[in-house]
C-alpha cells in the first residue's frame, strides 16, 4: 500500500540537546492527525546521543526523517535546510525543546482548510521551564489575527514591544507555498537581532493569519522563574541594534506595497520608545549626555552673539550710506 503524501510537512532543526529533543519527538509521535512529515536535521551534535535517539525515532516511524550534517553550518542555515526539505502544502517550524498540543495540528489543518482565505495558523502560548512548569504566561495572540484593516494590522504588530512575545509567531503552521516569498527575502540577509520578527511581518504584509484562542503550545525557556514585566516598553530591542533590526522590517516590507508605510510607523516608533523606554531620561542623567547638551547652548548663545553683532556691525554699515536723518547728513 503506498503510503499517503504528507500535508504538513514539520522542519525539526536540533543541536545536542537529546533530552529534551526525545520530549518532542513523542509529542509529535502523538499527534491525533498523522499525514505530515518531520524532518530533523542535526547540526553536527557532539553527543553522540542525539544521534542514537533520532535514527531510532526514524527507523520505527516512516514520517520521521533524520539527515546529519557533516559540519555545523550555523542555527541559521539549518533553519532554512529543514525548510527546503519540505514537500507537503503546509509547513511548520518547530523547536526542539518546546512541548505541542497532541491536537495542534489537526486544529491547525482543519483551520486552513475552512478558511481558504487565511495563509497562517497560530495559538496561544506559554513559557515552560526546564522542568516543564509554567513561568509565564502571555496575553492572547488573538490580538495577531488579521481583520479587514490590515495597515491596523500591521501597526499593532510594529508597535508592540518585543517583551510580549511576537516572534513567537513563526512557529505558526504555513502555507509553504505563500512562505516561499518571504523566505527568499531573506536567506541571502546575514542574520541579525529580530530576524524572527522581520519574517513574521513580511509575511503578515502579504498574507493573513488566524489565531486559535483554546489552545496553548508551551514554549521553553531556560530560566526557572521569569520576573514580570510591569513596563513592557522598558524591554524593547537593544538600542545598537535598532538601526538594522528597523531595515530589516523595511526590506520584509518591499514589493508588498508597505514599505513606505512601514517606514513611517517604524520613524513614530522610534521616536516614542526613545522617551516612554526610559532611554531618554537614562541618556539626560548620564554626565556625557549632560556635557553635551551644556556645551551645546553655550554654542548656541555664541552664534546667536555672533548673528546679532553681525547684524547690527551691517545694519550700521548701511545706514551710514544713507541720506538724511538715517545717515546723518
Amino acid at each position: 500500500m503506498k503510503a499517503l503524501e504528507p500535508r504538513v510537512s514539520i522542519g525539526l532543526p536540533t543541536y545536542n540537546r537529546p533530552d529534551l529533543l526525545s520530549l518532542v519527538l513523542e509529542a509529535f509521535r502523538q499527534q491525533t492527525f498523522s499525514q505530515f512529515e518531520l524532518i530533523i536535521s542535526d547540526n553536527a551534535s557532539p553527543n553522540p546521543e542525539v544521534r542514537k535517539l533520532c535514527e531510532h525515532y526514524a527507523n520505527i516511524d516512516a514520517r520521521f526523517r533524520y539527515v546529519r550534517q557533516p559540519v555545523n553550518q550555523g542555527a541559521e542555515k539549518n533553519f532554512w535546510f529543514v525548510y527546503d526539505q519540505a514537500r507537503a502544502p503546509l509547513f511548520l517550524w518547530a523547536s526542539d525543546d518546546d512541548l505541542w498540543p497532541a491536537d495542534f495540528l489537526e486544529r491547525g489543518v482543519r483551520a486552513l482548510e475552512g478558511k481558504p482565505n487565511a495563509s497562517a495558523w497560530f495559538c496561544q502560548v506559554v513559557n515552560i521551564n526546564m522542568r516543564g512548569e509554567v513561568v509565564r504566561e502571555y496575553p492572547s495572540f488573538k490580538r495577531f489575527q488579521s481583520t479587514i484593516l490590515k495597515p491596523l494590522d500591521l501597526i499593532r504588530f510594529l508597535w508592540e514591544p518585543e517583551i510580549m512575545g511576537k516572534a513567537n509567531l513563526i512557529y505558526s503552521i504555513f502555507r509553504r507555498q505563500a512562505l516561499a516569498r518571504i523566505v527568499d527575502i531573506f536567506r541571502e540577509r546575514p542574520p541579525t537581532w529580530g530576524n524572527d520578527m522581520n519574517l513574521v511581518y513580511g509575511y503578515l504584509c502579504r498574507y493573513n493569519l488566524i489565531v486559535d484562542d483554546q489552545l496553548t503550545l508551551q514554549k521553553r525557556v531556560p530560566i526557572e522563574v521569569v520576573d514580570s514585566v510591569p513596563i513592557p516598553r522598558s524591554q524593547i530591542y537593544p538600542r545598537e541594534e535598532r538601526e538594522v533590526y528597523f531595515e530589516s522590517y523595511r526590506c520584509a516590507a518591499a514589493g508588498s506595497g508597505y514599505r513606505l508605510f512601514t517606514a513611517a510607523v517604524l520613524a513614530a516608533r522610534s521616536a516614542y520608545d526613545y522617551a516612554a523606554s526610559g532611554r531618554a531620561a537614562t541618556d539626560y542623567e548620564n554626565s556625557d549626555f549632560e556635557d553635551w547638551r551644556l556645551r551645546t547652548l553655550r554654542d548656541f548663545e555664541n552664534w546667536k552673539a555672533h548673528v546679532s553683532g553681525f547684524a547690527m556691525r551691517n545694519l550700521a554699515r548701511i545706514r551710514a550710506r544713507l541720506p538724511g536723518s538715517w545717515g546723518g547728513k
